[in-house]
């Protein structure tokens, strides 16, 4: 159920998601998705969860490369999966546990490249929120999803400025 979801999101887009559409693209009742995710909202975290609990930071490299590349995972799931990027951010109440994971991951990576605590705060919410823009524009363009996506060059260059920046 979860990949065909994801399927329909990224090809009909969030507003064509509906539980009734999911059935009946799985020839099956919508009830018996709703006893499987207690109803839409439930049905879409899970999928959140799913779709990110692969993104995690490379092992290899210094604490701020680690950032760049765990952030890079997670923004081409974004751009993998916009639909769901912008069901997730419609409903609050479904964002993924997968989600405090990234961002603890980053404030980890922070801490171990030396940023008192005030910075470290102060840097992850900079990545973070910078993170989620960009991927939110790129949802909100109407790109489809369900495909491998193709780097976004100005989302990796902005990183690496940051990056730079973050470490003087």
């Amino acid at each position: 159920m979860l990949g065909a979801g994801l399927d329909l999101l990224d090809r009909e887009g969030a507003d064509a998601f509906t539980m009734r559409a999911l059935a009946e693209r799985l020839g099956i009742n919508p009830m018996t998705i709703h006893h499987h995710f207690g109803g839409r909202d439930g049905l879409i975290g899970a999928m959140a969860e799913a779709a990110y609990a692969q993104v995690a930071a490379p092992e290899d490299g210094t604490p701020i490369d680690r950032i760049g590349g765990l952030l890079k995972a997670y923004h081409a799931q974004v751009l993998r999966h916009p639909g769901l990027t912008m069901l997730i951010f419609s409903r609050p109440s479904v964002f993924p546990q997968q989600a405090e994971r990234i961002t603890n991951e980053i404030s980890a990576l922070l801490a171990e490249a030396g940023l008192p605590d005030h910075r470290t705060r102060l840097w992850r919410d900079i990545l973070v929120d910078f993170t989620h823009g960009a991927a939110l524009a790129t949802a909100m363009n109407g790109r489809r999803g369900g495909s491998e996506p193709l780097e976004d060059q100005g989302f990796t260059m902005a990183l690496k400025e940051l990056s730079t920046c973050l470490t003087r």
